[in-house]
């Protein structure tokens, strides 16, 4: 995704969206891990990219549309958990990027049963 400034063009690439959408889902206690295919978890686990996992960052028409899949905590409630998430991944990559992003889509594909881990 690119910027326009009288100075000239910043591009930042999908990857480095990607990366921050990944910290700040990691950031929640709710959010259990993200999800991934077998294929997109195999790929990614050779190629050192495992805060994407689960991550799809689409520009459409010079909108972005980011896509998460997630597992999520049971005990939680979903909706909850997913619209703060939403809004969270708006505000953050909006304020470090300055890029406009159109639509967060969160795709819960399971439950964990496990405790959740202690963050310091």
């Amino acid at each position: 995704m690119s910027i326009q400034h009288v100075l000239g063009k910043i591009q930042i690439s999908d990857d480095v969206i990607s990366k921050i959408v990944g910290k700040i889902a990691n950031t929640s206690s709710e959010i259990s891990s993200m999800s991934t295919g077998f294929v997109e978890g195999f790929t990614k686990k050779w190629s050192g990219k495992s805060l994407q996992n689960g991550i799809a960052v689409r520009n459409v028409e010079s909108r972005l549309e980011i896509n998460l899949k997630v597992v999520v905590r049971y005990g939680t409630k979903v909706h909850e958990v997913c619209r703060e998430l939403q809004n969270n991944v708006r505000v953050h990559v909006e304020q470090l990027t300055g890029l406009t992003i159109d639509t967060v889509n969160v795709i819960v594909e399971g439950l964990s049963f496990n405790q959740p881990d202690v963050r310091t």
